[in-house]
């Protein structure tokens, strides 16, 4: 093959390898084109064998292809022809329609009138049909108005209404068969605003306390969709159009829109928030939100009346009483419950305002951008805000509290409460000095208007026409609209005390909305200018009634009221009247923290009148004669020395409530308590006995009853005082605060350091007058041993005849007295106290009697055993007295015993078995010998007390050896 041949070979392979491919056209081109280029006729002749060939094999192949797939070619050819067939018959069709179109348009052409005249006539009735559909409707409006407001389906009923009344006035204005229903229609609508404020008004203040969380636009869509005026709706949802606000700004630009939907499938009541939305947009689309909005302004005082008024009625239902009866019974705790009942219901009242006047300012908002579908806009002087509803608020329960506090009575007997307690506090002491005080002038106790806290004549008028107005603003506010208050309880200034805390709380509610509350200004001006006064009347008049008169401080508590107390002895009844009245103040200042200063300042001022009455009561008893003169035992006490001393004696210390025990005897052994007592002895001897004069009887108490009055008063201001103790604990200085610190765990406020340091030292006080008149009875005691016991060696004869051998008749005094005085004290002491008394008395005695012997001219034998029987007697008295062998007096008695033996015999046994007395003991005894004996010449008596000195050395040297 030649060059040519094999480069045409691949184009020839192509092409018949494309010939199932090509076309038939492009193929036959081909082959055309390679004949014309072929030179020679051989080249031609193969090119045609070529060609024979592939047709051959073409036609070969065609032939299987068509024996393989001749059901689908007769398929195809079938289709084929009937595609033909429809083609044709449809070009036979189209041009007949044709030729009949045109037969038509040239027959209407001569019918163009006729047809006209008809399509006016469709037109006429189809307009009948429609207004006879209206028709229809109309005559329907009222029933299903009446089904809509009846499930207070309100917004339905208002946009029917609407719709009805304008399809009337507009497309069917000329009907005259439906006018009469478009004036019952007009009607309707005029009054359908009455009844949508009666709604509102219903939901705002007759709605009972919601138990369910209101959800804020719960059931509003953010959307705008203007809906048809005209256009009626049968759906589920009748939907509104709402401005809503970004924050308080009015401005169009910022006003989005959002949905207000009833679903008539639903209470529409479920949803308070929406509800309201309802009503306001129904008013909205009466036109008369404004005239809605000055309603609900003007009856607010009337509904707020009658919300009180249906509280009060619940509160008396709830107790199960005849409220008619309440109004005298002293029950604040239904006051209390009334409040808690009607806060809450204001709380909710001005929630649903607050939702209201938020769709008011929503609705106002769009007056500019929609002014044509706003209706009317509000004027200033008709719309209100929320602080002009807690403002009514305040007004109605500042009225209803005036009634129950009672506040034109309590002004009308008002008493000006003390301002402060500035006086110094006057020293103790000075009720005991030498020199007597002047005597003060005897005035009542707790007259005001001779303190130094008494206001003056014009500070007082002044007052007076503070509350006068006072009354005429509450006149102003409502009394003056006949509100008839049906009361709870009695109404009495005193209620303020079970009302103050959840008042206080609710105010703070009020001052956080308005920054300033009235209720809290009429609060405050109740308190203080009436109620703390009166307060303070009360108390004083408690007080001047149980102190008044000479037998004040003599009355005691009766044994129920002891019980009561669980005290173990009787105590005043002034103190306990004192007491009362102490925690009814204590009980004010926690009922009204605020004002706990006041009271303070009022408790303080309360036991400075009472201390005084206790010191001049005290006075009276210690001082006798219009003279400077004091008893004895007074005298002692007030003394520094003697004060100091009994005071830091262990016996003294037991009794301190802090220490708390009786005499430990481990710790101060017989010894030591014997050294003690021998060391009050000789400062009471000291004092007593250097003088040759015998004791005053004015100078001693010789009446029980005085002895008895100063038991109770030491029993009784003791109790008092610890009682006080407790609660100045209980109390939180200001001082104490941290700088940053404003709350504390302590339900009261902390107290002016001033106050608070009046009331410990008003205390302290008391605590000091209660020892006082416990030291004076310990040392009466010891005086009485003194009075009588003196003139026993004084006075009587002890070298008588044998016949002469009773106990003195002092002694028996003595032992009289003694148990007068023992019958008191056990009454009216603990028996602590009454150990104090007359633990160690025997001691004292023996001690008086020994050293009374300097006091004996003579002594014999008989003189002896009546000096023996003098002390056995006293002796068996006071252990009756103490239930304890009083084996001090062995002593006195072994002392006199001495006397039946010389002083030879004396010395001999002191020098063998030691001293058991004194020296200057020994001394008087030898001398009452030597007296008693004569014959016995003064250097015998001499070379006795030289022996005695020596003996008693020897004796003391070998003790310390």
């Amino acid at each position: 093959m030649s060059s040519s041949e094999k480069s045409k070979t691949p184009s020839q392979n192509q092409l018949y390898g494309q010939s199932g491919k090509d076309s038939s056209s492009a193929y036959l081109m081909s082959i055309v084109q390679t004949l014309s280029s072929s030179a020679d006729f051989e080249q031609r002749e193969k090119e045609k064998t070529r060609i024979e060939k592939a047709y051959r094999e073409s036609d070969k192949r065609l032939g299987e292809l068509v024996a393989n797939n001749y059901q689908d070619v007769t398929q195809i050819l079938k289709a084929f022809n009937g595609m033909t067939k429809s083609i044709n018959e449809s070009r036979d069709k189209i041009r007949k329609i044709k030729e009949d179109l045109n037969s038509c348009k040239t027959l209407l052409h001569f019918k163009r009138d006729e047809l006209r005249k008809l399509w006016k006539d469709g037109v006429e009735h189809k307009a009948v049909l429609s207004m006879l559909e209206q028709v229809e409707q109309i005559k329907e409006v009222q029933d299903k108005m009446n089904t809509y407001i009846a499930n207070k389906h309100y917004l339905h009923a208002t946009d029917m209404i609407v719709q009805a009344v304008a399809m009337l006035e507009g497309p069917l204005y000329g009907v005259d068969a439906l006018r009469e229903l478009k004036s019952d229609l007009i009607n309707i609508k005029e009054r359908m605003h009455e009844t949508l404020i009666e709604e509102l008004s219903k939901q705002i203040y007759e709605r009972s306390l919601p138990s369910f969380s209101l959800q804020r636009g719960s059931q509003m869509r953010l959307s705008r969709k203007d809906a048809s005026v005209w256009g009626w709706s049968d759906g589920l949802d009748s939907p509104r159009r709402a401005p809503k606000l970004e924050g308080s700004e009015m401005s169009s630009s910022k006003i989005s829109y959002y949905e207000v939907k009833e679903n008539l499938n639903s209470n529409p009541q479920d949803n308070l928030e929406n509800f309201i939305a309802i009503l306001t947009e129904s008013l909205f689309a009466l036109h008369k939100l404004p005239d809605g909005v000055e309603r609900l302004k003007l009856s607010m005082k009337g509904s707020l009346n009658k919300l009180i008024n249906t509280a009060t009625q619940q509160i008396a239902e709830s107790s199960g009483q005849q409220l008619d009866s309440m109004v005298n019974h002293v029950q604040p705790k239904y006051l209390n419950e009334l409040l808690k009942l009607i806060f809450e219901q204001a709380r909710y009242v001005a929630k649903t305002h607050q939702i209201f006047l938020n769709n008011v300012f929503r609705l106002t908002t769009s007056v500019s951008a929609d002014h044509e579908s706003s209706g009317m806009p509000l004027l200033s002087h008709v719309l209100y805000d929320i602080k002009d509803v807690w403002s009514e608020i305040q007004a109605r329960l500042q009225i209803l509290l005036s009634q129950y506090l009672d506040v034109r009575n309590t002004m009308s007997s008002r008493q000006q409460a003390p301002s402060g307690f500035d006086e110094p506090s006057m020293d103790i002491s000075q009720y005991f000095s030498k020199k007597r005080p002047a005597k003060p002038k005897k005035v009542s106790l707790f007259r005001f208007d001779a303190s130094q806290h008494a206001i003056s004549v014009s500070s007082a008028r002044q007052q007076i026409q503070q509350f006068e107005h006072l009354f005429s603003f509450q006149d102003a506010l409502g009394l003056s609209d006949n509100w008839h208050i049906v009361k709870v309880c009695k109404p009495d200034a005193f209620n303020i005390t079970a009302i103050y805390k959840p008042l206080r709380s609710f105010i703070v509610e009020v001052e956080e909305i308005m920054e300033t509350s009235a209720l809290q200004e009429f609060i405050t001006d109740f308190v203080q200018n009436a109620f703390l006064g009166q307060v303070h009347a009360k108390v004083s008049e408690n007080i001047e009634a149980a102190t008044r008169g000479f037998d004040a401080l003599r009355n005691i508590i009766d044994e129920k009221t002891r019980r009561e107390l669980g005290v173990p002895r009787p105590l005043l009844q002034s103190t306990v009247t004192v007491d009362s009245s102490i925690q009814e103040l204590q009980d004010l200042m926690h009922d009204l923290p605020n004002y706990a200063d006041q009271f303070l300042n009022m408790i303080c001022n309360v036991l400075r009148d009472y201390k005084d009455k206790c010191n001049s009561a005290y006075r009276d008893i210690v001082q006798h004669g219009s003279d400077e003169k004091r008893i004895i035992s007074s005298m002692w006490a007030k003394d520094d020395d003697i004060s100091r001393f009994l005071r830091s004696l262990p016996s003294w210390r037991s009794l301190q409530p802090r220490q708390g025990k009786e005499l430990d005897h481990t710790i101060c052994s017989e010894e030591e308590m014997r050294a003690l007592n021998s060391k009050e002895a000789i400062i009471l001897i000291s004092n007593l006995s250097t003088d040759e004069s015998l004791i005053p009887q004015q100078e001693i108490i010789t009446d029980v009853t005085q002895m008895r009055t100063v038991a109770n008063v030491h029993e009784s201001l003791e109790w008092f005082a610890n009682r006080l103790d407790l609660f100045a604990d209980s109390l939180t200085p200001q001082s104490s605060l941290a700088p940053l610190q404003e709350e504390l765990p302590t339900e009261l406020p902390p107290i002016s350091d001033k106050t608070l340091q009046s009331l410990k030292q008003l205390v302290q006080e008391f605590k000091d007058l209660a020892e006082i008149c416990l030291l004076l009875l310990h040392l009466e005691v010891r005086v009485h041993c003194f009075y009588y016991l003196l003139p026993v060696a004084k006075q009587s004869n002890y070298a008588g005849p044998i016949d002469d051998l009773d106990p003195d008749s002092n002694v028996l005094k003595l032992n009289k007295d003694l148990s007068g005085m023992e019958e008191m004290m056990t009454q009216s002491l603990q028996p602590k106290k009454f150990k104090y008394i007359f633990e160690s008395l025997g001691y004292l005695v023996a001690s008086i009697l020994i050293n009374s012997v300097q006091f004996l001219n003579k002594i014999n034998e008989n003189g002896i055993k009546k000096m023996c029987r003098n002390i056995l007697a006293i002796q068996q008295n006071l252990t009756n007295i103490t239930l304890t062998r009083e084996s001090d007096l062995d002593r006195a008695r072994h002392f006199y015993e001495l006397l039946y033996m010389n002083p030879d015999e004396v010395l001999n046994a002191v020098a063998e078995k030691g001293p058991q007395f004194t020296l200057g003991e020994y001394q008087e005894l030898i001398k009452l010998y030597h007296r008693s004996f004569a014959g016995n010449p003064v250097q015998v008596q001499d070379a006795r007390m030289q022996r005695l000195h020596s003996v008693m050395e020897k004796g003391q040297n070998e003790t310390l050896a």
